[in-house]
């Protein structure tokens, strides 16, 4: 099999680029396949797998975006965050925001290397916009060392 024409260090043996979260269907005009942890260069299906070749997100226990992709998450005066967990709402500026414990948000109960969310079903309207896999997902989860 031949190398991925984006990285020189290899991915798991037998992976290929189309079984990787990083990999998207976009670009200008007709969608063409392209790789996020890449630049977002384009990149074929059936290309061998990189180092950063991640087959699924788990939001649940990674949590990157809640450590690493914010300093401060905004919550909205009438989002049903707000009554339901007034506890964890702080005024900054004049805005509401998710209180923080040191640089990571308070909602996050970590425990043997995992990062769960004790509010993930409850998570406020800015929490659900956050695009599992997106650019900031990917910046996240570098700036950790969680994605080569």
């Amino acid at each position: 099999m031949a190398d991925n024409p984006l990285s020189a260090e290899a991915g798991p043996p037998g992976a290929v680029c189309d079984g990787c979260v990083w990999r998207y269907r976009g670009g200008r005009g007709r969608p063409v396949g392209r790789c996020r942890r890449h630049g977002n260069q384009r990149v074929s299906a059936e290309s061998p797998a990189c180092a950063a070749y991640t087959p699924q997100l788990d939001c649940l226990t990674c949590g990157a975006c809640c450590r690493e992709a914010y300093h401060g998450v905004e919550v909205g005066p009438r989002d049903p965050f707000v009554k339901q967990h007034p506890e964890l709402i702080v005024v900054v500026d004049g805005r509401l925001n998710i209180r923080r414990t040191g640089d990571v948000c308070a909602c996050l109960a970590p425990r043997d290397g995992t990062w769960p969310c004790v509010v993930y079903a409850d998570r406020p309207k800015t929490c659900r916009s956050f695009e599992k896999g997106s650019d900031n997902c990917l910046i996240a989860r570098q700036r950790l060392g969680i994605t080569p």
